[in-house]
Formats: C-alpha cells, structure tokens, sequence
C-alpha cells in the first residue's frame, strides 16, 4: 500500500501526459494570460422547446438542443460581432467569418468541432451538418472533421446536472457562451397567474483585455430576442460582408 508525504493511501498514479497535458497546458495558459470575467443569465426557452417540437411533428426532424442554441449563438453574435474575435499580444483581430467551436466530450476526450459559417445555415443544415460531424468523431476519423478555425466558442452542458458554469475561453478567442441544464419553475404569464416555466441558465466569459463587460450585457439581449421567436431566428441566413 503505497502512501505520499502526509500518509495518504494513493489509489493510482499516472504521468500528466497526452490529451490531459494538452488541456491542462492550454487551461493553465487560458487563465494566466487573459483577464476573464464572466456573465450569467437566465432565459425563458419555452418558445425554443416549442418550435423544436413543431418541426419534429410537421418535418419529422429531430433538432438537438445543442444545435439549436449553436444558431442561437450565431445569430446573437451576428449583433454583437465586436465579440467574434481574438486578441494577440500586439492586435485585435475581429472576424467577419462566424465559425463556431462546439465544445463536446466524445469518447471520454473533450474535443472542439468547428461549425463553419453557422450565420449563412439555417438549423436544419446545421443539424445535418453536425451530425456528420460527431458521427465521425465518435469513430475517430479527425481527418474529416474542421478542429481550427473558431472565432468564438460554445460550451454546451445543457444534458448534464449542472446549473451554472464559467467556461474559460480558448485562447486567442476573445469570448466563449457556456449553456447550463434547463429546469422547469414557477413563472408567471401576463396576467399575473403562476404558471410552468421553462429557465436555462446561460454563461458568456470574455477576454477583458479584447472587450468591455457591457458586451456581455448586448449579447444577452440579442441571444433572448432569438429565443423568443426562433421561427424567425432558426432560418435567419446572414449575408456575408463581402457580398453585400
């Protein structure tokens, strides 16, 4: 039985290498060097279950909560691009392309898919899309998947216990959107009366030295109006700048 320096029983030890050397250098690294701060909301997403259950009974296409606020975030963003960027010891970078970083466990290993262009695709080609994406994941052919290339950054817990998080960014993005469990609470509607409500709690940490806490505040409003009406929202297709 083998124990450390203060007597306690050590159960396993392993060297600090490999995918965890990886994520603990670029964790380290993320903290150290960028200022961080986070902003947390909660949003109403009654609508949002609403129209993922219409197009499920009028389409026969199942939307996974993960890609719906995938869009989401792309549209909020198409608002607020100061956010869709990153920061360099000597620039700011701010990008006209919005290429999304879907940050996933697959197979045990946290992996950071890109979803290119998430502006110009309406939610179904996105659940498409990626679908593809985790398929191949999920089987190990990397070479089929985009994993650089983000500008902004999603970190989506939504299936798991978890009511609140602090994503740390992925450096050099300037900003990163965490999505908590959704839970049902009492509300109430326009007259007054409690009723069921649906409530997920949202998180967006950005790069102080790449933006100001205000657009934290700015990308929460725009999020919310995309939540309340994604008949519009979830088909919305941004046209790029270099083509108006």
């Amino acid at each position: 039985m083998e124990r450390d320096d203060l007597g306690r029983v050590i159960r396993e030890q392993k060297p600090l290498e490999g995918v965890r050397k990886v994520i603990a250098e670029r964790m380290t690294y993320s903290k150290h060097t960028y200022p961080q701060g986070t902003g947390q909301v909660l949003l109403q997403v009654d609508n949002l279950i609403k129209f993922r259950k219409e197009l499920l009974e009028k389409k026969g296409v199942k939307v996974s909560f993960g890609n719906l606020y995938l869009k989401a975030a792309a549209c909020a963003l198409e608002e607020n691009m100061i956010l869709n960027g990153s920061r360099t010891k000597t620039e700011l970078i701010y990008y006209d392309d919005i290429n999304l970083n879907a940050t996933a466990s697959i197979n045990g290993i946290l992996m950071e898919p890109v979803l290119e262009h998430a502006d110009r695709k309406d939610i179904e080609e996105i659940n498409e899309e990626m679908a593809k994406v985790y398929e191949n994941l999920k089987k190990g052919k990397l070479m089929k998947v985009k994993l650089e290339g983000g500008t902004f950054a999603v970190s989506n817990l939504g299936g798991f216990l978890i009511d609140s998080q602090q994503p740390f960014i992925s450096p050099p993005q300037g900003a990163i959107m965490g999505i908590s469990r959704n839970r049902r609470v009492p509300g109430f509607d326009e007259n007054g009366n409690v009723v069921p409500v649906n409530m997920t709690s949202f998180a967006l940490t950005v790069d102080h030295g790449f933006v100001d806490g205000i657009e934290v505040v700015n990308f929460f409003e725009s999020l919310n109006k995309v939540l309340q009406d994604p008949w519009t929202w979830m088909y919305h297709k941004r046209t790029p700048a270099q083509e108006e």
